[in-house]
């Protein structure tokens, strides 16, 4: 997979929108979209498309009904998420990540509106006290802590708050499931990168299950990282929003203080992978039913720490 054709965060698409209006007024040559990242994504050719389709003295009006384009430019369609308050928003959501250029679109409209509502935003983050079902999901990692605010994978959607920790390494991963975020506070260094060859080998692998952290990694992956090259590196700081396929490996170098949202569907396969590359090793991560009970425990949050937690959010000014 290519980030630059499959993955398309909405920084991107702002710059494209912004000089395909140009292109259209006549204020600078068409070729400048060709040079735009953006340039060869589904989302750019619809916004072209758009553009092109609307008479060149019709001016271009926003409605009460027509959802508001301040991030990625102009959409084709509304958005299923507009309208009443972002709680409402996600109750009504069902997410196809099966088309992911669609779900890229809708998730990221959704970590923006949700991103911009600090006082919805902070109602989900103290709910979840009330809530043990999410609060027994929320985790503790190494490099960061997560809260789940809301949860409904049924419907394509689990939505989680992460909080970077001191601990900053740089570790190439994927994830089994495609994703939306959005920066809130802070921001990274992200990396994508490409690697020649199938990490995963061919169907579901037992073996995996032994190397469950970097203690203890995969010795089968010897050489497996000398294929892995950095492919696109740019910088996420508060207001970035990208959407990222479970396929695509990248890394995020992160500064104190990051908090970010994480709009996920479901696993799409059932295991994913962490690298080190300055220790040549790399070990495997499984979704929560299929971890052993050791593991669930040590990653636990529990109510003390997830308190401690929403009191940095609230002196970090994210909630």
């Amino acid at each position: 997979m290519s980030p630059t054709r499959d993955v398309v965060g909405t920084s991107d698409l702002d710059v494209f929108a912004d000089t395909l209006a140009d292109v259209m007024a006549g204020r600078c040559p068409a070729d400048e979209l060709g040079r735009l990242p953006a340039a060869g994504s589904p989302v750019a050719r619809r916004i072209r498309s758009e553009y092109e389709k609307t008479p060149a003295t019709a001016p271009i009006a926003q409605t009460a009904q027509e959802s508001p384009v301040s991030h990625g430019g102009p959409l084709p369609d509304p958005l299923p998420s507009q309208g009443g308050t972002v709680v409402d928003q996600l109750d009504r959501l069902t997410v196809d990540w099966t088309d992911f250029e669609a779900a890229g679109e809708i998730t990221r409209d959704l970590v923006q509106r949700i991103a911009d509502d600090k006082e919805s935003l902070r109602k989900l983050v103290y709910d979840v006290e009330n809530k043990p079902e999410l609060l027994a999901m929320c985790e503790r990692h190494q490099l960061l802590d997560y809260i789940v605010l809301y949860d409904a994978l049924d419907r394509g959607i689990r939505l989680h708050l992460h909080i970077s920790t001191d601990d900053h390494f740089d570790r190439p991963h994927d994830h089994r499931f495609s994703f939306s975020s959005r920066i809130v506070t802070g921001g990274y260094t992200h990396t994508w990168y490409h690697t020649d060859g199938d990490i995963y080998g061919d169907g579901p692998d037992p073996e995996a299950r032994q190397h469950l952290d970097r203690h203890h990694p995969d010795p089968r992956a010897l050489g497996k990282l000398e294929k892995l090259t950095p492919h696109i590196v740019r910088r996420e700081a508060p207001g970035s929003c990208y959407t990222l396929h479970h396929s695509a490996i990248h890394t995020t170098f992160t500064t104190p203080d990051t908090v970010s949202l994480f709009l996920r569907g479901p696993a799409e396969k059932d295991r994913s992978v962490i690298m080190d590359k300055q220790e040549g090793i790399l070990w495997w991560r499984f979704g929560h039913q299929d971890e052993p009970e050791e593991r669930r425990r040590q990653k636990a949050m529990g109510l003390d720490a997830y308190r401690q937690i929403r009191e940095r959010l609230e002196r970090l000014g994210a909630i």
